[in-house]
């Protein structure tokens, strides 16, 4: 045991020495100045209120986050400007971490495989026509749409097809904070987990395909390019999930030796995730979910206090990530677009809810899931930017007014993503039956309920 002890203690005190070694992800000449300090505290404060006005008023706490947000930044008072946003990405990050730490732990072996016809069918159905919806409708519009007047067929179909694989993805972080925040659980709320996870890797290697294939079309100079591509695509992933096994394995060490409650350790935790991935250029969502997963289905202890101690640093967290993300929306860049944007945004979410009711019905996953899964899959934010942001900066000629365009969809989806997941989960009748279920059980049941099930 002391042996045991030692080793995580090395190892974490190794990695932990990285803070120093790693450049942090934020700005070093805004590094906590007092006003920053001040401004965080009161963005946390006024997160708090309007997150409880609109659980009040029945809307998740998130879009009360984000409406904050709205309200205090460039769009609104003009309390927090961008430059505070990007000074707070240590925030966001962290915030990130714990999130899908929490997608993690719920995305239970057992449970997956029950529902792995159902979620492979839906993944393939959606995403598909999410794609083939979105960028048809880029082709159609090709004479009027601001990226591709003008062009020839050749990059109108280039642009159509990098618009598409952007447009698939949604937001885990949204659709984690929501399920936590109403508590819920139960065949929806598995599926939604289940996709959104297994999509954000789904998306991330589409949309380094369709990159690669666009400059090497338009450059005819694409061969090492796609190269280098794919060995960063693979190091991203085989990297993250690999950080993310050796860490949820130190966890579980911890967890098994230590009976202390293990807040602050999670939250160091978390942090030290952030910095390891930031510095080796890892898919932070993806090395926070596999630790998050290894706890919950690899390891032998019992995953419930990792899974409380997430929960209980996640409320400041979720209010300042959701409200940062709120103050990162400019509505003047969605008025100058909005009619197209609005039209990109009813198109898009129609191909999510016909792609998830085939999907769905050819995986037998039931009338529930087949019904209300789709509004899971509506929301966007980061991996969506920064999808869009690398395209810009790829293709400079047109990636700006793409960029324009999807900002203004996020601004949408952000706002109207979390309020309709909600409306689904409560009509699914899955919301608050995770806590039905620990009060039916007891404090045994409950602890019993979040182990790690033997698989069938």
């Amino acid at each position: 045991m002391a042996l045991q002890r030692g080793v995580v203690l090395g190892v974490l005190v190794l990695l932990g020495l990285g803070v120093d070694w790693a450049a942090l992800p934020i700005p070093q000449d805004t590094l906590w100045p007092l006003e920053l300090t001040f401004l965080l505290g009161l963005l946390l404060l006024i997160s708090h209120v309007t997150g409880n006005l609109a659980a009040d008023f029945g809307l998740p706490r998130i879009t009360g986050y984000i409406v904050a947000g709205l309200l205090v930044g460039p769009s609104g008072v003009e309390l927090v400007t961008d430059a505070d946003v990007a000074s707070l990405t240590l925030i966001d990050q962290v915030a990130i971490a714990l999130i899908a730490f929490s997608a993690g732990a719920e995305l239970k072996i057992r449970e997956v495989k029950e529902a792995g016809r159902a979620i492979a069918s839906i993944l393939v159905s959606e995403m598909a026509l999410v794609f083939v919806a979105v960028a048809g409708l880029v082709l159609l519009l090709k004479p009027v749409f601001p990226l591709t007047a003008g062009q020839g067929w050749t990059e109108a179909i280039i642009i159509a097809a990098v618009f598409g694989s952007i447009a698939i993805a949604n937001s885990p972080s949204v659709a984690v904070a929501v399920i936590n925040d109403t508590r819920a659980k139960g065949p929806v709320t598995s599926t939604i987990l289940g996709v959104t996870v297994l999509k954000d890797v789904a998306v991330i290697v589409l949309f380094a395909i369709m990159l690669s294939l666009a400059r090497t079309m338009l450059s005819g100079d694409g061969g090492g390019l796609g190269l280098a591509l794919a060995e960063r695509m693979w190091w991203e992933i085989g990297g993250s999930i690999m950080v993310g096994a050796i860490v949820g394995w130190l966890v579980s060490l911890y967890l098994d030796r230590w009976r202390a409650e293990p807040i602050l350790f999670v939250l160091g935790v978390a942090v030290l995730v952030t910095i390891i991935a930031d510095r080796l250029h890892l898919e932070i969502l993806l090395t926070a979910l596999t630790t998050g997963f290894f706890v919950e289905n690899i390891s032998e202890v019992k995953a419930d206090r990792f899974v409380k101690a997430v929960e209980a640093n996640a409320m400041p967290f979720y209010a300042l990530f959701f409200s940062l993300a709120g103050a990162s929306i400019h509505l003047d860049e969605l008025r100058q677009v909005w009619a197209l944007v609005l039209l990109l945004v009813v198109v898009r979410a129609a191909a999510i809810w016909f792609g998830t009711r085939v999907g769905a019905r050819v995986g037998q996953a039931g009338p529930a899931v087949e019904r209300y899964a789709w509004t899971g899959f509506v929301s966007q934010a980061g991996v969506t930017l920064g999808m869009v942001t690398i395209a810009a900066e790829a293709f400079p000629e047109w990636g700006a007014e793409m960029k324009t365009l999807f900002v203004a969809m996020v601004a949408i989806h952000e706002l109207g993503g979390p309020v309709l997941l909600q409306k689904g989960l409560v009509a699914s009748g899955e919301a608050g039956a995770r806590d039905r279920v620990e009060a039916a059980a007891g404090p045994a049941g409950a602890a019993a309920a979040d182990a790690p099930q033997p698989a069938p």
